[in-house]
């Protein structure tokens, strides 16, 4: 084990202070950071050697390098850490090394450049890696995270939790108009940020192009938005992004174990900053009727052209940027059953998508893709880019008189392009598509996340109350009569339930009265006994016991005593055979009261032709 040591500092030796001689070696005692401590004399006798504060020890790596190495002011602590630098050391000598002890050591920034660079490597859109960079970058930059053992989930909540609470307002200087940039360093926000705000809400400015202002009113709804701090569904984003990172140095060897395991997600339902809404069916179809017949163009699509572009978007589920990209060559109308193919480059899912096109819009598209360049997109140009598809949906919407915004049950829910696919993903749900099919449809990896798209209106939800059977008695009694209650046939026996044979042949005699008429072996069922009587008689079926008639009026092998009445069971041989042991009964009891001497003669024809169910 190496030897720990500590450094000397040659000092000038105070003047009247006494030279001791220890052990032969010459020391003072003069006062070393507070304390009275006995140092060595240098060899010319004129310094002393103040010792570090610090405890060092030397380190030989497999090259033979030795690496002088920092240690505690403890002597013990010191000893104990360069033992275990010791052992690492001939470890990796031996060939078991650690990978994650030579990554521990690097930068956590030089980690996510690697994380970036697999990002990409992977497949995943320029857009996505630059995303979740940015939000890993503002967790470990807020953190103060410089190296992998500083993770901590507990301070990255707690540095969430601050980024939700609501901030104080910005005082507005005075004037009537701000340009953009000056918007933006006020409120701390980005130029790009405050240009998207403005188109989204429609604030009102001044003036156009670069020497376009915000009125103090818009500038103050800016303000005030600033104010509420960041959505949970956008903490949710920075949360996956910072697990995945952290996912991803585990699986690369880089830390021994995931520190964020613990980190959960925040709960998004309680605070919605932009819900979605469908269209109904007569808001799609009044869309797409006005949407055709239109004359304005928006960025080089004409109103034709915008008329497909929503016809397919409702009609797939496709979101903007794969409609986008679709060339006429992905699509294949003349065949039984018309698709559409979306390639993995652009779907988000990066997988190749087959989607069936429904026939109408199949129909509708062969004639409008005719001549059109079959690689080039069909409906290109810039309108998926900057959210600008909601704007044009938006204009469209307007035109026709549907609200872009109505009040829903948690704040307004918007109607923007990607309503679309909440509307196409409804349609299904509405129309009696199991969620299974739905989530294929969507692409999706969970079902959950498809019923996030298919929304239940109150509408919807009485049509299906309403299919309950009635639960209000339409009988005499609404006239003031009372209903009879079906009769048990049991009158003067106590504990007998319905509808079963007992070994007493007394306790039956109200229900032998009904009989029924027997034909070649089988029962030719004329009347029903009172137990099979009234509404729900079908569905008390006793249980069976296959055997053959025994003595007569008990049940079979069983004595007067032994006789019980057995439990019910659903059977679906009940009917016949509860009327046909009724009619053995009937006739035994026909036989009993006439004095027939030919008794034996009777149940014997009825053995050989039938196996008695007693049921």
């Amino acid at each position: 084990m190496p030897k720990p040591y500590k450094l000397t500092k040659p000092c000038p030796i105070p003047p009247c202070t006494k030279i001791e001689d220890v052990d032969g070696t010459p020391h003072v005692r003069v006062k070393v950071r507070g304390k009275l401590t006995l140092c060595k004399v240098s060899k010319d006798g004129t310094k002393y050697l103040q010792p570090s504060k610090r405890w060092y020890f030397d380190i030989r790596d497999r090259n033979g390098t030795v690496t002088r190495v920092k240690g505690y002011a403890d002597l013990k602590a010191t000893e104990q850490h360069a033992a275990d630098l010791a052992r690492k050391a001939e470890r990796r000598q031996s060939g078991f090394s650690d990978p994650a002890e030579e990554h521990i050591r690097r930068p956590l920034a030089d980690h996510l450049k690697d994380y970036a660079a697999h990002l990409e490597t992977k497949g995943g859109t320029a857009k996505h890696t630059r995303e979740t960079v940015t939000r890993i970058t503002a967790i470990l930059s807020g953190c103060g995270f410089a190296f992998p053992p500083d993770l901590d989930a507990g301070k990255i909540s707690v540095w969430l939790a601050d980024q939700r609470r609501p901030g104080q307002f910005v005082e507005i200087p005075a004037g009537d108009a701000f340009s953009s940039s000056t918007v933006a360093k006020l409120l701390g926000v980005t130029v790009d940020a405050v240009r998207r705000f403005v188109a989204r809400h429609r604030l009102p400015t001044v003036n156009q192009g670069p020497a376009r202002k915000l009125l103090r009113a818009s500038v103050e709804a800016i303000a005030e938005r600033t104010t509420k701090g960041v959505a949970p569904n956008t903490v949710n984003h920075y949360i996956r992004a910072v697990r995945g990172f952290t996912r991803w140095l585990v699986r690369t060897k880089r830390i021994g174990s995931n520190p964020l395991d613990t980190l959960q997600l925040v709960n998004a339902t309680t605070d919605v900053r932009r819900a979605r809404r469908e269209l109904a069916v007569d808001e799609l179809l009044a869309l797409l009727s006005d949407t055709r017949a239109s004359k304005r163009t928006f960025r080089e699509l004409t109103g034709e052209d915008r008329f497909f572009l929503y016809l397919v978007a409702a009609g797939t589920g496709f979101r903007s940027n794969a409609l986008a990209n679709l060339t006429p060559a992905d699509f294949a109308l003349d065949v039984d059953s018309p698709t559409v193919t979306l390639p993995a480059r652009f779907n988000k899912s990066r997988k190749t998508k087959v989607q069936p096109l429904p026939a109408d819009v199949a129909a509708e598209l062969r004639d409008y893709l005719t001549g059109k360049p079959t690689n080039s997109p069909v409906w290109g140009g810039t309108w998926a880019k900057g959210h600008a598809g909601a704007e044009m949906l938006r204009r469209d919407l307007e035109a026709v008189g549907i609200p872009y915004a109505v009040e829903g049950p948690d704040g307004p829910e918007y109607a923007d392009f990607h309503a679309l696919r909440h509307t196409f993903l409804t349609m299904l749900g509405r129309h009696g598509v199991d969620l299974r099919t739905a989530q294929e449809l969507a692409g999706h990896s969970t079902p959950l996340l498809t019923a996030r798209y298919s929304h239940r209106r109150l509408h919807d939800l009485a049509g299906a109350v309403d299919k309950l059977p009635n639960l209000v008695p339409t009988s005499p009694d609404a006239q003031g009569e009372k209903i009879p209650l079906r009769s048990t046939g049991t009158e003067g026996a106590k504990g007998v339930v319905p509808g079963v044979v007992t070994g007493g042949m007394e306790r039956h005699q109200s229900a032998l009265k009904y009989t029924f008429g027997i034909v070649g072996g089988t029962s030719d069922l004329s009347t029903q006994p009172l137990e099979m009587t009234g509404a729900g008689a079908s569905q008390h079926r006793p249980a069976s016991i296959c055997t053959e008639v025994g003595d007569l009026g008990f049940e079979p092998r069983l004595t007067e005593s032994e006789s019980v009445v057995l439990p019910l069971h659903q059977s679906p041989n009940f009917r016949d055979s509860a009327r046909l042991t009724w009619t053995i009964i009937s006739l035994v009891n026909f036989l009993d009261k006439s004095g027939t001497s030919d008794e034996n003669r009777v149940l014997a024809s009825f053995r050989s032709e039938f196996v008695i169910e007693i049921r």
